[in-house]
């Protein structure tokens, strides 16, 4: 694929939003047009993200050209659609709209899946009988485990190409400026006069750890049978596995043979004895315990049980029901707010007991959890092998996935904790 032929797609997706929308500006949508639209709104964001990585590709190309000698490459094959998508599935939807090149790299990861060796030289890498997931598959699955990944959805993702330890730049936003006379030197020079000490750019380093989602055994009539729908099952639960794990490290992990979740560093906010009872003053002192600084972009993060528990409290007037905390708004697109706040549901966290109180755990945090960087190996594509299982007639299917995680600014975040 070149970076041409995704700025053509790119324009042709546009023109059919663009058409969509003229279609339908003048009514509601319906569930199938809705489906339809979030569809094609996906298949937009992908092509950018594609534009701007391939946009690299030329320029080093264009490097190249300008110290070897220059060759005429071969008219790239036309690849004929043999195959007409129907069904309901989400994958068999996504492949009805998709390009030619896209529709052959997918047919060959299902051969690749069903047991064709062959297969593999459509796709990448082709060595060592692994290969990375087809990125339509991967943008048609990753809606349906979006409610796994609270903590990615808020954080900063930094995608890398490998996953050699890397240190993370993190420059220190609370360093005071300072007012120079006009016959001061301004420090820019080779001795950085201005600020004593130099302002370093340090972070934390971090690595890339395997998450597995373990293999799962598909028999052969059930590939053959299926062919998209258990293509798009299997890889759901093999990726939903891989995203549940990810999030409870990115929340609690230890740093130790796995991330460091925001939890583990992040500022304790003491509320209280062992017996305290979590009520609205005390997320309303947690969230006055982070700096001003985070405050601006921040959110709430809790179990479902702990905003089961908030969301009952009343004003505390004598007949007054309103609830001080605000539901989200699906016809808005809003998320549910407290004391002005967007609240995050993250089930990996620990919850109140049933009379609200929580000794021995942190049910609440907030802060600015992009100050939390997950970084991702590979680009974050996950990384899929297949091998046969004779003796059950069949083949097995692993997910691989690398990503690490850290909090770069521990302040940025504070825990509710007793003492």
């Amino acid at each position: 694929m070149t970076l041409a032929e995704i700025r053509t797609m790119k324009q042709s997706c546009r023109a059919k939003i663009e058409d969509f929308l003229g279609r339908t500006a003048s009514r509601d949508l319906s569930t199938e047009e809705n489906q339809m639209f979030n569809d094609l709104k996906v298949e937009g964001e992908r092509l950018a993200s594609l534009e701007s990585r391939y946009a690299v590709l030329e320029s080093f190309d264009k490097t190249l050209a300008a110290t070897a000698p220059a060759f005429t490459a071969p008219a790239p094959a036309v690849v004929t659609p043999k195959t007409t998508y129907v069904g309901k599935g989400r994958l068999a939807r996504a492949m009805a709209s998709a390009t030619q090149a896209e529709r052959a790299e997918v047919e060959a990861f299902a051969h690749y899946i069903g047991g064709d060796k062959k297969a593999l030289a459509d796709l990448t890498p082709s060595g060592d009988g692994g290969v990375f997931l087809p990125s339509l598959v991967a943008n048609v699955i990753a809606r349906d485990y979006q409610a796994l990944t609270p903590v990615r959805d808020v954080a900063t993702v930094w995608a890398t190409d490998n996953g050699n330890p890397t240190t993370f730049p993190v420059i220190s936003d609370s360093e005071d400026a300072v007012i120079l006379s006009a016959a001061a030197d301004t420090g820019a020079d080779d001795e950085v006069t201005g600020d004593h000490p130099p302002t370093d750019i340090t972070g934390p380093t971090l690595g890339a750890f395997k998450f597995s989602s373990k293999p799962v055994f598909v028999p052969r009539e059930l590939l053959t049978d299926s062919g998209l729908s258990i293509l798009d099952e299997t890889l759901s639960a093999l990726l939903a596995r891989i995203a549940r794990t990810q999030n409870t490290k990115f929340t609690s992990g230890t740093g130790t043979n796995e991330p460091t979740g925001f939890m583990t560093t992040a500022t304790a906010f003491s509320a209280g004895a062992t017996t305290t009872v979590l009520d609205l003053d005390i997320a309303l002192d947690l969230a006055y315990s982070v700096p001003v600084l985070y405050r601006a972009g921040a959110s709430y993060m809790m179990s479902d049980t702990t905003a089961k528990w908030l969301r009952k409290l009343k004003t505390g007037l004598s007949g007054d029901k309103r609830q001080l905390w605000a539901d989200a708004d699906a016809t808005k697109g809003t998320p549910a707010t407290l004391h002005g706040y967007p609240v995050v549901i993250n089930n990996a966290m620990s919850s109140v007991t049933t009379t609200g109180t929580f000794a021995g755990v942190s049910p609440v945090a907030f802060g600015d959890f992009r100050r939390f960087v997950i970084r991702d190996a590979e680009r974050g594509v996950p990384y899929v092998y297949r091998y046969s299982v004779p003796a059950k007639d069949g083949s097995a299917v692993l997910a691989l996935q690398r990503s690490d995680s850290k909090l770069t600014v521990p302040v940025a975040i504070s825990k509710v904790t007793v003492s």
